[in-house]
């Protein structure tokens, strides 16, 4: 057990992270994407025919599950003829500590879901054991709104451009002599800074950009007085990982990821 996982309980923590999300998906939903069940409070679903990736992070249909509690199997078989009544074969589900996770695991086994293995999902808490440093280079300061209109899309996130302008949204880009090189938010909810929508352009990888927005964001959230700072990435994404664990940050828990295609469901 990491310093985090003992100063943080991993399944409140997990339940402050859903109605996070459920905040998040106001600016990070495009039109052709619609959230269901948003009056029940561990289960969101999303549903976009416009979205077949094939990585469950870059995949708009999913469903989110903390806790599971006041969900039966009735209901879960529901949610999986939703999915197939707008012609959607594939869809996730995102599944994160809780007291009826076996429970859950269970009813996934019937549809066929299988479990994402080829990469980790982890949720990381700031430690506090470890002062963030200032790196002088690159350059990173907050932008205005009025500075946004700089940013394109290979420079950030699409989910970074919708969230512009939207309030408790921070947003922070790195420069190399004046050019914008990488870009990162931060976004205050209920007390938690989520360091978020992290991306830096191709040609200036791995010179400390992402390092020195992580600096800047966990400085920012201190100063708001956020009481947990959070961020989330795929263990696959080894440079992202490893720049949140010399900052400071350590995993309190991991989102188990599951595959569910109709393919693999048997016959109703």
């Amino acid at each position: 057990m990491t310093s985090a996982e003992s100063k943080t309980d991993s399944s409140a923590l997990a339940l402050k992270m859903h109605r996070l999300q459920r905040w998040l998906n106001v600016s990070e939903l495009p039109a052709t994407a619609v959230s269901y069940y948003l009056d029940h409070p561990f289960v969101t679903v999303t549903v976009d025919p416009a979205s077949d990736a094939r990585a469950a992070s870059l995949n708009r249909n999913r469903v989110c599950v903390c806790s599971g509690q006041g969900m039966d199997a009735a209901e879960f078989l529901k949610i999986v003829a939703l999915f197939e009544a707008h012609g959607v074969s594939r869809f996730f589900v995102w599944l994160s500590p809780g007291p009826q996770i076996d429970v859950i695991r269970a009813w996934l086994a019937t549809v066929g879901a299988v479990k994402v293995t080829w990469t980790r999902y982890p949720t990381l808490v700031f430690s506090g054991s470890q002062r963030v440093q200032s790196v002088p280079h690159p350059e990173v300061r907050e932008l205005g709104c009025d500075e946004m209109e700089r940013v394109t899309p290979e420079l950030a996130m699409d989910n970074y451009i919708r969230a512009a302008g939207r309030r408790r949204f921070h947003h922070y880009a790195a420069f190399d002599a004046g050019q914008l090189i990488a870009t990162a938010a931060l976004a205050c909810f209920e007390g938690i800074g989520y360091l978020t929508y992290a991306h830096t352009a191709e040609p200036f990888r791995r010179r400390g950009a992402q390092s020195a927005l992580i600096a800047a964001r966990v400085q920012k959230a201190q100063n708001l007085g956020c009481t947990l700072i959070v961020s989330q990435t795929l263990t696959m994404l080894k440079d992202s990982y490893a720049n949140l664990q010399r900052a400071g940050f350590e995993e309190v828990y991991e989102q188990e990821v599951y595959e569910c295609a109709a393919s693999r469901r048997a016959p109703s």
